[in-house]
């Protein structure tokens, strides 16, 4: 019977092996098919038709794997600047047709691609905007409005109510599970663990989210009542008398050119193109536009040399991130790559210049230390501009001092000069809630002081105060030096305090504002390759599905050898040191991170 069982077992295996080994062949070759896509041929008299939809990724992979399988965008806000750069001087394309279908993208973002389009507006090539019967949310409605005519469908929403961010606090939750976060802060404004430890907004942070509110409206009613030809003072009665501005009065308002359907958008299209009414409207979309060259597009370059753009996007972490999961998950940002880019780029001989791309919330607070080293010693050599996103605060803004200038959209969220620590004592959930108690015996009085089964003691507290005080008096003198300011003044702006990237530039955290294209110009400028554009590189070079796919397989092999080889307390104690790094080392006790991440809708 045992000989049958093995038999049988032994077969199923060998089958899911073939099959394992034939999915994976038929995957690997349907990727050599899908990459092997040739540019497009563009044809004279074409419409470059960009779909905005959901969020706008500041990069994708050009995987294909990950695009078919992985829901991955089909192109990046890199990809989307630079078609329509390229459409710019392409005679071939002669109309820009922007297709909103529920745009969600943050408003740094939205504020590039809007950038872009005006770019290509004044550059005498038409542009339409419509969203046909996904109506036009204030997103959506700022983008459009840089389009020399904005249309939607008649019946479609057209929301035009204003903003707003809600914010969620667990204390209560804590509260019942009898379970109580221990934080310790560095700053008045650092409201990191806030939401932990309160059931509603302090005061400060309530200060701080408004003017957060208030940058976004005031940047937004500025760019409709420049584009509409409107006061900024109608524009805000009008979304106050109506919070439910109908489509056909959006029209009446002037902030709206029509409300036509999607056959009406292309019959007008048509006749800007001068094609005639029997014959399609010739279109090439944006996914693979950014495939045809620059030399065909008519595109040149100035300067003997190229600047790369290195990428330091997600949460702060040590280490690298070459363990992330195949098809993605949480961005995480690891100080050995972001470090391994800047020195690729500071030891290429071709590259002049460096623009650092921060979208970032902040993390590990060694991490973020050892970034802003590594972002020094190439400033050392050679012109460092960063570029701030939608988000570029805490350790987002560390790593970003040790640059020659600071470029922020005015709507980045940065600042959040400050540190903070966040414990939780559950002993009593565990003795509650589960029965479970805990004794134990050590060598110090402090060798448990990250216990998660333990309240602080006064002197353990004042001990990590002193840590986070220390950092952050770091952190202070970090800016102090990059800005040509005291201690004391950074201080006064610092507190962990969250900054739009206009209200920045004024308290003298940020140089200007403006977009990644104007960080890539100073960039150039400063290394002398003359007026542009520029030849530029993306560091670092995303993984592959494949690779990460074998990196995971390879990390996989080396657990289940370990638990094969392993005698059951070696793996006990292997399992705990793994926690161990996950909670203490990888990201350190000690946070530069973000109070919260804005929504603003």
């Amino acid at each position: 019977m045992r000989f049958l069982s093995t038999l049988a077992a032994s077969v199923i295996g060998t089958l899911l092996a073939l099959g394992l080994v034939v999915f994976f062949f038929v995957f690997f070759f349907f990727a050599l098919s899908l990459s092997a896509d040739q540019a497009p041929s563009v044809q004279p008299g074409s419409v470059l038709t960009v779909p905005l939809q959901g969020s706008i990724p500041e990069r994708t992979t050009d995987d294909p794997f990950r695009r078919a399988f992985g829901g991955e965008p089909a192109y990046d806000l890199r990809d989307l600047q630079s078609s329509l750069q390229k459409a710019r001087s392409d005679a071939r394309i002669e109309a820009v047709w922007l297709r909103l279908q529920g745009v969600s993208a943050g408003w740094a973002t939205l504020e590039e691609v809007r950038q872009a389009v005006l770019r290509t507006r004044e550059s005498g090539v038409p542009v339409f905007a419509s969203s046909d019967e996904f109506g036009m949310s204030e997103k959506g409605y700022f983008v459009a409005s840089a389009a020399d005519s904005v249309f939607t469908a008649p019946q479609s929403p057209f929301e035009y109510n204003g903003f707003a961010t809600i914010l969620s606090f667990f204390d209560g939750t804590f509260e019942r599970l009898d379970a109580e976060p221990q934080l310790i802060r560095a700053g008045k404004y650092k409201s990191a663990g806030e939401p932990f430890v309160r059931k509603d907004l302090s005061e400060p942070n309530r200060q701080q989210v408004t003017a957060l509110l208030e940058t976004v409206n005031d940047r937004f009613m500025a760019a409709i009542a420049e584009a509409r030809g409107r006061s900024v003072e109608a524009l805000d009665a009008l979304a106050e008398e109506d919070a439910f501005l109908s489509a056909e009065r959006a029209v009446a308002e002037g902030l709206l050119d029509g409300l036509l359907y999607e056959d009406e958008v292309r019959d007008r299209l048509r006749s800007v193109v001068g094609a005639n009414e029997t014959d399609d409207l010739t279109t090439v979309s944006v996914d693979a536009y950014q495939r045809v060259s620059a030399a065909s597009a008519g595109q040149s370059f100035t300067g003997a040399g190229q600047v790369d753009i290195v990428y330091a996007e997600g949460n702060i972490v040590t280490g690298s991130t070459d363990d992330q999961a195949p098809f993605g998950g949480a961005q995480a940002l690891g100080s050995t790559d972001l470090a391994s880019a800047l020195e690729t780029a500071r030891t290429t001989p071709s590259t002049k210049a460096v623009v650092v791309r921060v979208n970032s919330p902040g993390g590990s607070a060694a991490a973020s230390e050892a970034m802003w080293r590594a972002v020094t010693r190439t400033a050392a050599e050679k012109p460092v501009i960063v570029s701030m996103g939608d988000v570029a605060a805490s350790g987002g803004y560390y790593l970003a001092a040790g640059a020659d200038s600071i470029v922020a959209d005015p709507t980045t969220t940065t600042g959040s000069i400050g540190v903070f620590g966040l414990l939780v004592d559950a002993q009593e959930f565990f003795e509650n809630k589960l029965g479970i108690t805990f004794d134990r015996v050590q060598t110090s009085p402090y060798a448990d002081l990250y216990s998660p089964t333990k309240a602080l003691s006064n002197r353990e507290r004042a001990l990590l105060a002193r840590s986070i005080d220390q950092t952050y008096q770091t952190f202070l003198q970090r800016v102090a030096d990059a800005r040509g300011l005291s201690v004391a003044q950074v201080d006064s702006v610092a507190q962990g305090r969250v900054w739009s990237g206009r209200d920045a530039m004024e308290a003298g955290l940020v140089d200007t504002t403006g977009t990644l294209a104007d960080a890539v110009a100073m960039a150039g400028q400063a290394a002398g390759l003359g007026e542009g554009p520029y030849r530029t590189r993306l560091l670092p070079r995303s993984k592959t599905f494949l690779q990460r796919f074998s990196e995971q397989f390879a990390t996989r092999a080396r657990q289940a050898w370990r638990s094969a080889t392993l005698g059951p307390l070696d793996e006990s104690l292997s399992q705990k040191r793994q926690v161990l790094d996950r909670v203490v080392g990888s990201q350190g006790a000690i946070q530069t991170r973000l109070p919260f991440t804005p929504t603003i809708e």
